[in-house]
């Protein structure tokens, strides 16, 4: 089976999200598919990068700055939503269709919504669109605690979105997310039917316990994306409601903040004594390995939570929101702790930094993430559904 992936923004190794999903399913699949892959990227690194010599082959097309800012203001005079504008290209367009001009493909994988523009109208073929995470309810579930400037362009964009998506989804063969709650979520405001889920995954042998490593007494950490905007609400929330709380009743409580891009915000934080923020490291494992208590504070009841998977891989304890858990599933006191409240948080945590050993619920939550959340899995699940793609279509 040969496969063409439109990608949006490929980079390695991987930061965000869809950038991870990407490398680890052509990771998987070229064990079975030919996959040529066409992105936006940089070709800074290509001697030291094993996910692209793996395809097939590859082309990756450079979108400087300024045309995106230039995409972007052109945005503005445009029904299409803002991400869509911000990644116009017409370099991209001549690319793909002469790759589908040339070359047979028994399925073309959009990645993200975004790159649904770089679909010829005239193609015919075997096509799927991973949009992983549904941007437009994601954006709607964010308005209560975004800052009052950013509100009515995102409801623009939410407007521009749904009308988007209502009228380029039928192209698709299928329609892919991550969460099954997001597909419920999504087929309640949609015409279109065909989703299937296509699971996040976690690699079990890199994420693993270490029981040589001593957790360290009162360390609490949240992992992430410091500059990603749910992320920050959630760090905000914790710092403000939920963390005066426990340092009340554990004194010794100590809150790291481990992740990239973290904001002058963020950083502002270490002020209170009792907060250290990492920035960028190589490697989050040791931190996961020594804190006693993992926190997922984040209130987008969207997706699937990476910072979930992690420390549930890792075997540490993690309390979380209950939207940090709707992509997950956990149940609560057998794989982790969801609490919703600032007080009910609060006392999840205190009552895990009291007791030295979680053994039972760290198997437990390690046998859901082998259980649902492998790439191989995931990868898996994609193989089945471009093969089942690929049969109803005649070249």
């Amino acid at each position: 089976m040969r496969v063409l992936i439109i990608g949006l923004d490929y980079l390695y190794p991987p930061v965000k999200g869809y950038q991870v999903m990407l490398c680890r399913h052509i990771e998987q699949i070229t064990k079975d598919c030919v996959v040529d892959l066409v992105s936006f990227g940089s070709e800074n690194s290509l001697i030291d990068d094993p996910i692209l010599k793996l395809c097939n082959s590859f082309q990756l097309l450079n979108l400087p700055y300024f045309v995106r800012i230039a995409n972007l203001i052109r945005g503005f005079f445009s029904k299409d939503p803002f991400q869509v504008s911000l990644f116009r290209s017409n370099l991209m367009v001549g690319t793909v269709e002469k790759k589908l001009m040339s070359v047979h493909y028994d399925v073309v994988i959009c990645q993200t919504s975004r790159a649904i523009q770089f679909l010829p109208y005239w193609y015919r073929g075997g096509s799927l669109l991973n949009m992983i995470d549904p941007l437009a309810i994601a954006y709607d579930r964010s308005l209560s605690w975004r800052p009052w400037y950013l509100k009515q362009i995102l409801k623009s964009e939410i407007r521009r979105l749904k009308l988007y998506e209502s009228v380029q989804l039928s192209r698709f063969d299928c329609v892919a997310l991550i969460s099954q709650a997001d597909i419920d979520d999504y087929k309640s405001g949609s015409e279109y039917l065909n989703f299937v889920r296509i699971p996040y995954g976690v690699d079990m042998e890199y994420y693993r316990p270490d029981p040589s490593v001593q957790r360290t007494p009162g360390m609490i950490i949240i992992t992430g994306n410091m500059g990603y905007a749910p992320n920050i609400d959630g760090v905000r929330y914790f710092c403000k409601e939920v963390l005066p709380i426990i340092s009340s009743q554990v004194p010794n409580v100590h809150l790291w903040l481990v992740g990239i891009r973290p904001t002058n915000e963020i950083k502002r934080l270490t002020r209170m004594g009792n907060i250290t923020v990492t920035g960028f490291v190589k490697d989050i494992r040791p931190y996961l390995l020594r804190a006693m208590v993992a926190i997922c504070p984040v209130r987008l009841n969207v997706g699937t939570q990476t910072k979930v998977l992690e420390a549930l891989a890792m075997g540490t304890p993690l309390v979380s929101t209950s939207s940090g858990n709707k992509g997950v599933g956990g149940v609560s006191g057998k794989h982790l702790y969801i609490a919703d409240s600032a007080i009910d948080m609060a006392n999840c945590v205190v009552s895990l930094l009291k007791v030295s050993s979680q053994t039972s619920m760290s198997d437990s939550a390690r046998d859901l993430m082998r259980a649902e959340f492998q790439w191989s899995k995931s990868a898996q699940t994609l193989k089945t559904i471009l093969a089942s793609i690929a049969s109803k279509k005649t070249p």
